[in-house]
């Protein structure tokens, strides 16, 4: 597989050349800001779970892995490395919104995301809110989202950082990131890569897999100005994706896929009295093409741009009541040789509100109306509360309307594209309760999501697969979070984190169980540290997930363990060594039906830090 190195040119110089404000996050951490705005004021009654730097490290293949062992969301992966899509709460990948910087990125022509196509080390934080994000975050966001934001500081700091790591099946990655900040301006630059020949056992099968060859190239650009009464924005990145996409048990791969993502986004912030007014542009850009035989140059492809200019207000009155008004206006033109070319224009008017009542209690109210976009859009809306009942335990509820619009490859493809498709509708609500004590934390939340009208691909007359609103869904299920850490002695640490889920989705059509949706999914990690020596052992348990809609058949429930540890050098602090050993007992499993997942494999890595 050819190795693209003009794409990787041409997105460093993308970023080169284009050179989260919320009051919450600057009253309790003042010297790092989101861009998110919305993120954590107005989601106070939903679970937000930030990953720390240690986890995404410790799975930082592709965002599919961080967050497979460390949240309880499911990955349907077509093998490593390959196609990745999540359930969320039993949801589809459709229905699971992906937020960059606050804005949904999932792709305006399948309406998700491939998880593997994205480096978790792309961003400073990787947060997973829970729940209906509709109101907030737009079409899909129904399960729940998941946000990579890039913060940023004006404290003063001049650090680099390199990464190189290698592993099983001819596995070479790299990272490399330089951060420069003062008091009035901030600028971070980067690059990341992983190329594999992918070419693992299938144990016990005697076989191998082939024509799996990946590469994956990311950079980016992030910087900030301090103004003047407010400050300027501005975040960029570049994602080239080239892979060819193997077989099965029982299928020979031969086809291939080549994809280009673009992000840009700049705000400017001004601070009048008790009002922040910000005004925001962005460009999203999408290209992708997909060659039956990857032998041959001929390809079936499509293109589509977004344009999205936004302008909003927020306002702090009577010192606890907070108003965030906003209006945003979405232009897409995509055209390819599938969907032909097509445009979309949306505008949205947002209202977001929350009321600190007291100390103990607050709640929110939130709405979202769009025009324009050619559907009957229903008003969304949502509805949150917390009452911290002493300090160490507080409960949550929450609740909302969600939506999501047809995709242009439902409305458009032109064998079996249906236009006349009405968004899918989404109720749902949820109970949760939080107990922090000293370092103990556990996270109880019961949840319940009712849909209507979603849409599917069913066969019509002659054979001609068509999409149609049809299906009704009820989704239920229990999630709980456990993170502890034992001080053993001031040089000796123990920690364990742990997540576990329930999920029922029926299809109440056919009282059956979703597909692609295990009943029972587990996962966490045990980990030791001594002074520069840090040891862990990781687990994940799958349980059985139905692959056909009759339930007659599935993917057997399986469990895989993970070795790591890392040591930074006594002598030379700035540099650390360390490795993992992935499926320790060399355990057969797949999460898609007949494509089995690596065999036993390692990886080594060297970090520097100057």
């Amino acid at each position: 597989m050819k190795q693209h190195w003009l794409h990787i040119v041409l997105g460093i110089f993308l970023c080169t050349t284009s050179v989260h404000a919320q009051l919450d996050s600057i009253q309790q951490l003042p010297e790092i800001l989101l861009i998110d705005a919305k993120l954590i004021p107005f989601s106070k009654g939903y679970k937000i779970e930030k990953l720390s730097d240690s986890l995404v490290e410790r799975n930082a293949t592709s965002l599919t892995e961080t967050l497979r062992y460390n949240t309880s969301i499911y990955f349907k992966e077509n093998g490593f490395g390959m196609v990745s899509s999540p359930s969320f709460r039993g949801t589809n990948a459709a229905q699971t919104a992906v937020v960059w910087n606050g804005i949904n990125i999932n792709s305006v022509f399948t309406g998700q995301t491939d998880f593997n196509t994205i480096s978790p080390l792309n961003y400073n934080e990787i947060s997973i809110r829970s729940g209906g994000g509709g109101v907030q975050y737009g079409s899909g966001a129904i399960g729940g989202s998941i946000h990579l934001n890039n913060t940023f500081s004006f404290k003063k700091v001049d650090t680099t950082e390199i990464g190189l790591q290698y592993g099983s099946f001819s596995t070479l990655g790299g990272s490399a990131s330089t951060t420069h900040a003062k008091h009035d301006y901030y600028v971070n630059v980067g690059v990341d890569f992983i190329n594999s020949e992918n070419n693992y056992d299938y144990i016990g099968k005697h076989k191998t897999n082939t024509h799996g060859e990946f590469l994956r190239f990311a950079s980016k650009l992030n910087a900030a100005k301090n103004l003047k009464n407010g400050l300027a924005t501005w975040n960029s990145e570049y994602i080239f994706n080239d892979r060819n996409f193997p077989g099965s048990l029982t299928t020979i791969g031969k086809d291939a896929y080549k994809d280009i993502a673009t992000r840009n986004l700049f705000q400017l912030q001004q601070n009048i009295g008790a009002f922040t007014t910000k005004a925001s542009i962005a460009h999203l850009f999408e290209e992708y093409k997909y060659f039956p035989d990857s032998e041959k140059p001929l390809y079936d492809g499509g293109k589509a741009s977004t344009f999205i200019g936004a302008l909003q207000s927020d306002a702090v009155l009577l010192k606890n009541l907070r108003l965030n008004t906003k209006v945003t206006y979405h232009y897409i033109d995509a055209r390819g040789e599938n969907i032909g070319e097509n445009t979309r224009k949306t505008l949205a008017v947002v209202v977001l509100l929350n009321h600190n009542v007291s100390k103990k209690f607050t709640y929110g109210l939130n709405f979202r109306k769009e025009f324009l976009n050619g559907f009957d859009n229903p008003l969304l809306f949502s509805a949150d509360a917390k009452w911290t009942i002493s300090n160490d335990y507080a409960i949550r509820i929450n609740g909302s309307k969600n939506y999501r619009v047809p995709t242009f490859n439902d409305l458009y493809w032109y064998a079996g594209g249906n236009n006349t498709l009405q968004p899918e509708t989404s109720y749902q609500i949820e109970l949760g309760q939080g107990l922090i004590f000293k370092d103990f934390k556990f996270d109880l939340a019961g949840f319940y999501i009712s849909s209507e009208d979603l849409i599917k691909w069913v066969p019509g007359n002659g054979g001609l697969w068509q999409p149609v609103n049809i299906s009704k869904t009820r989704n239920y299920g229990l999630e709980f979070i456990i993170d502890y850490t034992l001080k053993i002695s001031p040089k000796h640490f123990l920690s364990l984190a742990a997540n576990y889920s329930y999920t029922k989705a029926e299809d109440l059509e056919k009282e059956t169980q979703l597909m692609y949706v295990p009943f029972n999914k587990a996962g966490g990690a045990l980990s030791y540290n001594y002074k520069q020596f840090l040891f862990y052992i990781q687990g994940l348990y799958n349980g059985k997930a139905y692959t056909t809609t009759d339930n007659s058949d599935s993917v057997v429930a399986f469990t895989v363990f993970n070795l790591g540890g890392e040591f930074i050098l006594p002598f030379k602090s700035n540099i650390t060594i360390g490795g993992r050993l992935k499926n320790v007992f060399n355990r057969y499993y797949e999460s898609v039906a007949y494509r089995p997942m690596p065999s036993r494999n390692y990886q080594l890595f060297l970090n520097f830090k100057f």
